[in-house]
């Protein structure tokens, strides 16, 4: 183990009071999470003072400290190795400076039963990112490497496309188990109801004089049946208890459910789910660089209330629907506004310890982790977060009215969205719009500026 590592776990330790004080801990891709047992006599603002820390958050009785991808889960696993704490089940503090309405945005952000409600769709996709991630990368360079270096080899790009389509051939499947689990009902019913949905031999059968089509409402139809069968279930326990429960419980639940989602619930969402696709697109295409300067421009807040996992069934229709994603990468202009205005921070700056976070956060913000950057640097200064929002603005500006279209539905960002565009021309564009939105992002904070934090 790094001493690196072992620095930020031994100041980890002493912040909270000692190993026996805490009482589960865990991390995701970028933070370290973990609750107490007690924080009498506790200095919580200490935690942010902890070298390798680029910023704290304080989510309920949740502690959050970021510390960037691959670090946060070598830290909790070194913690979790060298103490017998419980795995975590699956109000902000500053970190440099303060403001008012960064405190009022961030209370309500975790007090929002939207936040609450979108943070559920977060759960169901967020295991699949690591799948979204290698498939959609191998994706998005066989869509350029099928069309050059590997024109004369089909059988190569044919190999390639199998391996990139790994994830989405059982998509559906994957999402009703995550569903089911995430609304409370048992996770494999989940799976019987996507099943229910996409199996092919629907298209052979008619009801009420109704044709079946499998698959329609995609990802879409398949959160709403799951939402409903589960309610179903919890429902029907109430009243089957013992081995009635083992038997008929999933027998009903399976049969109830499986009619009322092909009678009702699959042609509705069937409707809704074209109608967004096609709705997003054509916003994008008439509004053009209005529509992705609204779009790119407001994004970042968006993030920052927490509510923008609720788009990734958006993202995953609109690939169903359209075979791209057009409204992803304008999106990602925000991460780009984010970056630029946070190089002119760097530069402005006095502060050696921001110069150190903001140097730290950068390279992750350019692969498209922006998370360090906005609790560490942009949010707490707070007018760099807007001329972080007007970076993307332009950003998203350019990319719409040049039509860059991603070809995986979310997982990447950032430059290394590059890799996986429609095609080598969607890849230019999109490029274009990376180096628009940081230089709109760092003139505008280098003229707006921004007050510096004491030492």
């Amino acid at each position: 183990m790094s001493s690196d590592i072992e620095t930020v776990y031994s100041q980890i330790i002493k912040t909270a009071g000692g190993a026996e004080n805490i009482s589960s801990l865990g991390s995701c891709m970028t933070r370290v999470r973990f609750t107490l047992k007690s924080e009498e006599g506790l200095n919580l603002n200490d935690f942010k003072n902890i070298p390798g820390v680029l910023g704290y958050v304080k989510n309920n009785n949740q502690h959050q400290l970021i510390l960037g991808p691959g670090k946060a889960g070598e830290v909790a696993s070194y913690i979790l190795s060298k103490h017998n704490i419980a795995p975590l089940a699956s109000d902000a503090s500053e970190t440099i400076g303060q403001s008012k309405e960064v405190k009022a945005k961030i209370k309500k952000k975790y007090g929002s039963s939207l936040s609450a409600a979108c943070a559920k769709i977060g759960n169901i996709f967020l295991p699949l990112i690591p799948a979204y991630i290698g498939c959609g990368l191998i994706l998005g360079i066989n869509n350029i490497l099928g069309k050059t270096l590997l024109l004369a080899h089909p059988q190569a790009s044919a190999l390639l496309a199998v391996f990139g389509n790994g994830i989405f051939f059982y998509l559906n499947a994957i999402v009703g188990y995550n569903a089911n689990k995430e609304f409370g009902g048992t996770p494999a019913l989940g799976v019987a109801f996507a099943g229910i949905l996409n199996i092919p031999a629907l298209s052979q059968i008619s009801l009420f004089g109704m044709n079946f089509i499998p698959g329609k409402g995609g990802i879409i139809a398949v959160l709403l049946v799951c939402y409903f069968g589960s309610m179903f279930e919890k429902f029907l326990k109430k009243y089957l208890k013992g081995s009635w429960e083992m038997f008929l419980c999933p027998t009903i639940t399976v049969l109830v459910v499986g009619l009322v989602s092909l009678a009702l619930i699959q042609p509705v969402a069937g409707w809704l789910s074209d109608e967004l696709a096609i709705y997003t697109q054509k916003a994008i295409q008439h509004g053009g660089m209005f529509t992705g300067f609204i779009l790119a421009g407001t994004f970042l807040p968006v993030v920052m209330l927490g509510i923008h996992q609720s788009l990734v069934p958006l993202y995953q229709q609109l690939i169903n629907t359209l075979g791209n994603n057009p409204l992803f990468p304008i999106l990602c202009m925000s991460g780009a506004g984010q970056v630029g205005a946070s190089i002119a921070v760097l530069i402005m700056t006095k502060n050696k310890r921001l110069k150190t976070i903001v140097a730290n956060a950068l390279p992750v913000g350019i692969l498209g982790i922006g998370e360090p950057l906005i609790y560490g640097v942009t949010l707490p200064l707070f007018k760099p977060f807007i001329t972080a929002c007007i970076g993307a603005a332009f950003g998203g500006a350019v990319v719409a009215a040049l039509h860059a279209t991603a070809a995986i539905p979310f997982g990447v960002s950032g430059i290394v969205l590059m890799l996986a565009m429609s095609n080598l021309s969607s890849t230019i564009y999109y490029f274009l719009g990376l180096l628009t939105a940081a230089a709109a992002g760092f003139i505008a904070t280098w003229f707006v500026g921004f007050e510096d934090p004491v030492e």
